[in-house]
């Protein structure tokens, strides 16, 4: 019966996906990655990895070697969400990414509207009868989102006058060209779409003068800059309206642990959202402890980094709480 009411919530949420142009590509929005779920996706300044074009692209100028990432969650047990991408270094300061975000429902019932279609009740009733003894037809909801993605990096030294010290500003940027492609029962829906992201990123120590302060960065990613509008072979077109997305970390190294603190916070602008935060404990560049807390309450995760074959291989796992039940989402890339 559980099951039963989990999958008409599913159904329905998918439902509203193709009715509201305003949330056509809600599935990529809450955080996609392990590591950005448990972190209350507040990676807009810390994620320097294959992923950055999720939260914001300009993370993906900081990639120094070919990297490859996968995701894979069951949602509810009903529902499947999986990420596969990669990114490299293409020249100079120049960076590539590709990615496809896939989100996926299947086996949902096809029952026919016996209310409208068999307005007589006792028809009605044998209807019910002989229906129930037959097969029930199932179709499949899927929403895939493909990335082409670059971010370069820049860097320019700062000199505010003889009565500041110099210090070095980063200025990265990246951008998004994205395809949607939703098909949900005999419907079908494709969009175009562009979002652009940039960051500033400072030594705290050059810039306050504040011994041993890590680095500081703010960042802002504008989504679907131009408009993104869902063409469907219904006729019907759902416009996915501009946002706009900024967050701030503090990247704070403990050497006398061997630790390093991060702290996020982020906040979204389309929908109504509360400002997000999280807290990552990086020991030895090895043990990610993370913790976040979004409108839904708490997220938790754990990362591990390990070598095999000279080749880093990264796992990261996050646990999170929500009104449809618990969640587990698990990640992994490796770095050649």
């Amino acid at each position: 019966m559980k099951t039963s009411w989990l999958k008409g919530i599913v159904i329905l949420l998918c439902a509203l996906t193709v009715q509201a142009g305003e949330y056509a590509d809600a599935f990529l929005e809450g955080g996609v990655t392990a590591r950005g779920v448990a972190l209350a996706n507040t990676l807009g300044c810390l994620d320097y990895s294959e992923s950055a074009f999720i939260s914001n692209p300009a993370g993906l100028a900081y990639i120094k070697n070919v990297r490859l990432g996968l995701m894979y969650a069951s949602q509810f047990g009903l529902a499947n969400y999986n990420l596969l991408g990669g990114a490299l270094p293409v020249s100079g300061n120049l960076r590539a990414a590709v990615g496809w975000i896939r989100f996926s429902v299947d086996d949902i019932p096809l029952r026919p509207d016996i209310v409208r279609e068999v307005p007589d009740k006792e028809a009605r009733r044998d209807t019910l009868s002989i229906l129930r003894g037959m097969p029930v037809r199932t179709f499949s909801d899927a929403e895939n989102a493909f990335f082409i993605s670059v971010g370069k990096y820049n860097r320019t030294v700062v000199n505010l006058g003889w009565r500041y010290s110099k210090f070095g500003l980063e200025m990265p940027w990246g951008l998004n060209f994205k395809i949607i492609y939703k098909h949900l029962y005999n419907l079908q829906g494709f969009g175009l779409g562009v979002d652009w992201g940039g960051r500033l990123r400072v030594n705290g120590e050059e810039l306050l003068d504040i011994s041993r302060l890590g680095y500081l960065s703010v960042g802002l990613t504008l989504r679907d800059i131009a408009g993104t509008t869902i063409y469907w072979n219904s006729k019907r077109q759902d416009r996915i309206r501009p946002a706009a997305a900024i967050s701030a970390a503090l990247e704070q190294p403990l050497p006398k642990f061997k630790t390093q603190l991060n702290l996020g916070w982020a906040q979204e602008y389309r929908y109504i959202d509360k400002a997000r935060l999280g807290v990552e404990v990086v020991y030895d560049q090895r043990l990610f402890l993370r913790i976040g807390l979004n409108n839904s309450g708490i997220t938790t995760g754990i990362g591990l980094n390990f070598k095999v074959i000279n080749r880093v291989i990264n796992l990261d796992y996050a646990f999170y709480h929500h009104e449809l039940g618990m969640n587990h989402r698990i990640g992994s890339s490796i770095v050649l």
